[in-house]
């Protein structure tokens, strides 16, 4: 597959989660056993923006080309947040904090990290 695809595939789980935590992170943690106070919800937003934010970069760079050194460091700074958030979310899920449904996005990070982890590194 090309980067371009897989930077469709980015942004629309990106904008999926980001949206979700920026709008109804109540109703958006609910399904996963979270229950936010103002606290959480507050800093869902902020994760929500951030995440809307990659899925906008992840777009507007789709048709880049990968020699380029910002699409490059684009792809650095979400391998290493993805790999930062893979034990986090890991946790919370092992130790109840979230329910069996963690499990997606702990998935959703190893794919995310790898797939442009594979782009990064590729020579």
């Amino acid at each position: 597959m090309k980067t371009s695809t897989f930077s469709v595939i980015w942004a629309v789980l990106y904008a999926g989660f980001g949206l979700g935590l920026l709008f109804v992170p109540a109703q958006f943690m609910a399904p996963y056993g979270v229950t936010l106070d103002s606290y959480g919800v507050l800093m869902s937003r902020v994760l929500g923006s951030a995440l809307t934010a990659y899925a906008l970069a992840f777009i507007l760079n789709r048709n880049i080309p990968l020699t380029e050194a910002a699409w490059r460091n684009l792809l650095l700074a979400s391998v290493v947040y993805n790999l930062v958030d893979i034990p986090v979310v890991l946790m919370a899920t092992v130790n109840g904090v979230m329910n069996s449904l963690g499990w997606l996005p702990t998935g959703l990070h190893i794919f995310l990290a790898a797939s442009m982890g594979y782009f990064l590194f590729r020579k």
